[in-house]
């Protein structure tokens, strides 16, 4: 049985942790822990504390993963972030980490993105000379910047084809999310799209990336690194 904490257990994706831990047979909560209040605080909720739990999944917010990291310590627990929104000096200490633990960071842990992204840079690769449109859909209580998955795309995309790549961020409503690539090469137009029904999405494929991180040695983790 792996016993897992949750960090921004408050939040939407957070609730649908705690709800799909409560139902799978190989999975159990050990923590759950809010990091809403002034700054970001780590504030536990319930459970036997973080010395009771193989691994940590966290969908909170950059300062919450920090102050996390802060209260860990020495605490060599495997850490799973959905977070997003780093700054370059946040994700450099994310990276560090691994060097004291296995940690897995992912903008996006929808089954199957992984090949969604593979699909697009090879499309983008395939069309050089294409206009490139990155774009997304998200709820209206999202903030406006483009989110981690539209970013790292955007990277991706743009190294395959050489030349800056457009972006279209939408917020409607109560959205889970919705992600595009179209590719523009003039004679004809090829769209990508990839769609969530729920934000359990993002919730499965957490627990999923918790299962395979919980063995693994010190190191820096991509959900890419599932599939290799």
């Amino acid at each position: 049985m792996t016993r897992i904490s949750v960090l921004g257990a408050t939040g939407r994706v957070g609730r649908a942790l705690l709800d799909m831990i409560a139902k799978a047979p190989d999975l159990t909560l050990a923590e759950a822990i809010s990091a809403r209040g002034d700054g970001g605080r780590v504030v536990p909720l319930r459970g036997a504390g973080l010395d009771g739990a193989d691994v940590l999944v966290d969908f909170s917010t950059p300062e919450g993963t920090l102050r996390l990291l802060d209260r860990l310590g020495n605490n060599a627990m495997p850490l799973v972030i959905g977070t997003t929104g780093f700054s370059d000096q946040q994700a450099a200490r994310l990276r560090a980490e691994g060097e004291r633990r296995p940690m897995l960071v992912g903008a996006n842990f929808t089954k199957g993105f992984e090949d969604f992204a593979a699909a697009a840079r090879a499309l983008a690769t395939a069309l050089p000379g294409s206009a490139v449109t990155v774009g997304e859909i998200y709820n209206e209580k999202k903030k406006p910047a483009a989110s981690g998955t539209t970013l790292r795309l955007s990277r991706e995309l743009g190294a395959a084809c050489g030349h800056d790549i457009a972006t279209d961020i939408q917020r409607i409503g109560d959205t889970p999310g919705v992600n595009t690539v179209t590719v523009d090469y003039g004679v004809a137009t090829i769209r990508l799209e990839l769609s969530v029904r729920s934000r359990e999405a993002y919730a499965a494929g957490s627990l999923d990336a918790a299962r395979w991180l919980v063995d693994r040695p010190n190191g820096f983790y991509e959900p890419k690194d599932m599939i290799s």
